[in-house]
Protein backbone atom coordinates (compact mmCIF):
# COMPACT_ATOMS: atom_id res chain seq x y z
CA UNK A 1 0.00 0.00 0.00
CA UNK A 2 1.42 3.79 -0.87
CA UNK A 3 2.14 5.46 2.40
CA UNK A 4 0.33 8.94 3.39
CA UNK A 5 2.46 11.24 1.34
CA UNK A 6 0.99 9.47 -1.53
CA UNK A 7 -2.84 9.75 -1.35
CA UNK A 8 -2.10 13.45 0.07
CA UNK A 9 -0.58 14.55 -3.47
CA UNK A 10 -2.95 12.81 -5.23
CA UNK A 11 -5.43 14.58 -3.32
CA UNK A 12 -3.85 18.00 -3.95
CA UNK A 13 -3.44 17.38 -7.55
CA UNK A 14 -6.98 16.42 -7.80
CA UNK A 15 -8.24 19.22 -5.89
CA UNK A 16 -6.10 21.79 -8.10
CA UNK A 17 -6.95 20.53 -11.38
CA UNK A 18 -10.72 20.02 -10.77
CA UNK A 19 -11.01 23.43 -8.95
CA UNK A 20 -9.04 25.34 -12.20
CA UNK A 21 -11.01 23.32 -14.79
CA UNK A 22 -14.35 24.60 -12.67
CA UNK A 23 -13.19 27.87 -11.87
CA UNK A 24 -12.63 28.25 -16.27
CA UNK A 25 -16.15 26.65 -16.66
CA UNK A 26 -17.64 29.20 -14.81
CA UNK A 27 -16.03 32.31 -16.09
CA UNK A 28 -16.79 31.06 -19.08
CA UNK A 29 -20.30 31.05 -18.46
CA UNK A 30 -20.01 34.72 -17.16
CA UNK A 31 -19.60 34.50 -13.53
CA UNK A 32 -17.20 36.71 -11.99
CA UNK A 33 -14.23 35.43 -10.16
CA UNK A 34 -15.40 36.47 -6.81
CA UNK A 35 -18.45 34.84 -7.15
CA UNK A 36 -17.09 31.63 -9.01
CA UNK A 37 -14.10 30.72 -6.66
CA UNK A 38 -15.96 29.34 -3.26
CA UNK A 39 -18.51 27.22 -5.38
CA UNK A 40 -15.46 25.85 -7.14
CA UNK A 41 -13.16 25.04 -4.59
CA UNK A 42 -16.28 23.38 -2.55
CA UNK A 43 -17.21 21.31 -4.89
CA UNK A 44 -13.55 20.44 -6.07
CA UNK A 45 -12.38 19.37 -2.51
CA UNK A 46 -15.52 17.23 -2.24
CA UNK A 47 -15.49 15.54 -5.39
CA UNK A 48 -11.87 15.20 -4.65
CA UNK A 49 -12.10 13.40 -1.50
CA UNK A 50 -14.71 10.91 -3.09
CA UNK A 51 -12.50 10.12 -5.78
CA UNK A 52 -9.27 9.83 -3.85
CA UNK A 53 -11.43 8.19 -0.51
CA UNK A 54 -12.60 5.54 -3.33
CA UNK A 55 -9.70 5.02 -4.87
CA UNK A 56 -8.03 4.38 -1.13
CA UNK A 57 -10.20 2.00 -0.22
CA UNK A 58 -9.90 -0.29 -3.65
CA UNK A 59 -6.36 -0.57 -2.85
CA UNK A 60 -6.68 -1.59 0.63
CA UNK A 61 -9.35 -3.71 -0.33
CA UNK A 62 -6.85 -5.07 -2.84
CA UNK A 63 -9.60 -4.29 -5.52
CA UNK A 64 -8.53 -3.89 -9.25
CA UNK A 65 -9.12 -0.74 -10.74
CA UNK A 66 -7.95 -0.10 -14.41
CA UNK A 67 -8.15 3.18 -14.37
CA UNK A 68 -6.01 2.98 -11.09
CA UNK A 69 -3.64 1.16 -12.07
CA UNK A 70 -3.33 3.46 -15.88
CA UNK A 71 -3.10 6.47 -13.51
CA UNK A 72 -0.36 5.08 -10.88
CA UNK A 73 2.07 3.95 -13.92
CA UNK A 74 2.30 7.89 -15.39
Amino acid sequence: MPPLRHWITQYLFAVVSMFALLTIIDLASGETFERAWPSALAWAAVASALFIGARYRNTKRGLACGVCDTLDRK
